[in-house]
């Protein structure tokens, strides 16, 4: 930025050198040359622009791409998970104020697919309740689908609660989580 500031008032104080110029018809001669110069300086400076935002543009994916490798180390297991999901969210806020950005990134990527594969198990099962038949909602069948069902989407919903306490945290942290293939917020 201080560059093209100081490309922009070189080409100012050259252009001023000539602006009092008169031909002999007593015209000014040095406006077409500071338009010039400053159309000119314009152009140097878009150029810069465009260089350094493509290599900011390049260090950040180079950023994200070193730090999906650190993600990739973590070896988070749906039963560590799991267990959590009884907890509140000031406890689990708590255990994971100390956990680095990698690593709450692997837990938010691996709470994700548990919930993906929750809401398509309350899927089959939502299927499975409204395929029965009227007289067979009573039955002991019946009754175990729909307490099933249940327990599925108390499990989705805890893994939504998780989910969103760990983005919460990512985002916090500066991270934009649509880099890592994350959802703004699971539904």
């Amino acid at each position: 930025m201080k560059r093209i500031l100081a490309m922009a008032l070189c080409a100012a104080f050259s252009a001023n050198a000539g602006l009092f110029d008169k031909d002999k018809n007593g015209s000014y001669t040095g406006l077409n040359d500071l338009a010039k110069q400053a159309d000119s300086a314009t152009a140097a400076a878009s150029n810069e622009w465009a260089k350094a935002s493509a290599k900011g543009k390049d260090s950040y994916a180079k950023a994200v791409e070193e730090t999906q490798k650190a993600v990739a180390k973590y070896n988070v297991k749906a039963e560590d998970i799991k267990a959590d999901l009884g907890k509140s969210a000031d406890e689990i806020s708590a255990k994971i104020e100390t956990y680095k950005q990698e690593k709450l990134l692997a837990y938010a990527e691996k709470i994700q697919m548990l919930y993906e594969d929750k809401k398509t198990e309350v899927a089959d099962y939502t299927a499975k309740v409204k395929d029965l038949k009227w007289t067979e909602k009573w039955t002991s069948k019946g009754k175990e689908l729909k307490g099933q069902l249940k327990e599925y989407k108390g499990q989705m919903d805890a893994l939504g609660d998780q989910y969103e306490i760990y983005a919460g945290m990512l985002k916090n942290m500066g991270v934009n989580l649509s880099d890592f293939g994350l959802e703004k917020e699971v539904e």
